[in-house]
């Protein structure tokens, strides 16, 4: 990333970066973290969650639409893996998940 810090100071040159702030799990990509404490300028591309606020977490999916909490950092994927969420709507996600693991499930009789 300091490379390209340079190519803008020593050349005068315009350098456009594009990618996700962060993972799965909301944590930074090491890469997003030193583009944000060297960047001139941040323009965000805003998303809106179904719910209707700002989207800021892409969380990953497994095959049943629970996200998914743990695994490799960096995971190839579309809208089949991945869904862009307010982080409100991530926690409930997360929160109802948890529930389900710890609670029986029961048939209604």
């Amino acid at each position: 990333m300091d490379q390209l810090a340079r190519i803008v100071d020593d050349f005068g040159s315009n350098v456009i970066c594009y990618g996700l702030r962060t993972d799965f799990r909301s944590c930074l990509f090491e890469g997003s973290r030193r583009l944000f404490e060297i960047a001139d300028t941040i323009d965000e591309i805003k998303s809106t969650c179904t719910c209707g606020r700002k989207t800021i977490i892409n969380a990953r999916m497994d095959s049943n639409g629970d996200f998914v909490e743990e695994g490799q950092q960096v995971e190839i994927g579309g809208d089949d893996r991945y869904i862009a969420v307010c982080r409100k709507c991530w926690r409930n996600k997360r929160i109802e998940q948890s529930y389900r693991s710890v609670l029986p499930f029961r048939e209604l009789e």
